[in-house]
């Protein structure tokens, strides 16, 4: 009988960066980097949202880098990847990574949402919602 290698801690089929956070091994340098490739996406297409891989270490997921355009004559909203990053260097991984569809969350992130995390990591004790101030 064949023994199946079960990864360290399981990603949830559906998990967002957010979600996984507490599992990150550097969760602040990790976000950072995602955040960069993101930048770069937005500045070439107009566009970002990171999903991340759901295969691999949950301590340091590969993502991929996608970005929306609304096709002009049916006004759909088109997304398209941009790119996909191992989690672990933040290198480009090899495209055939990309088409495996399995491969990713369905859950995506967008650029102001991963902004918005970054600033939760570095400084978590900043009010979080608006109702905090209110003793």
């Amino acid at each position: 009988m064949a023994t199946k290698r079960v990864p360290p801690t399981p990603i949830a089929g559906d998990a967002t960066i957010a979600d996984m956070v507490e599992l990150l091994d550097k969760p602040v340098e990790f976000v950072r980097r995602v955040l960069e490739k993101l930048e770069r996406c937005k500045r070439a297409h107009g566009d970002a949202q990171v999903r991340v891989g759901v295969r691999g270490r949950a301590e340091a997921p590969n993502y991929l880098i996608e970005y929306v355009r609304e096709d002009s004559k049916t006004r759909e909203r088109v997304t398209y990847q941009d790119a996909a990053y191992s989690g672990s260097t933040h290198r480009e991984l090899a495209p055939h990574h990309i088409e495996e569809a399995r491969n990713w969350s369905p859950e995506e992130m967008n650029i102001t949402a991963v902004s918005a995390l970054i600033g939760r990591l570095r400084n978590p004790r900043a009010p979080s919602s608006r109702f905090s101030d209110e003793d």
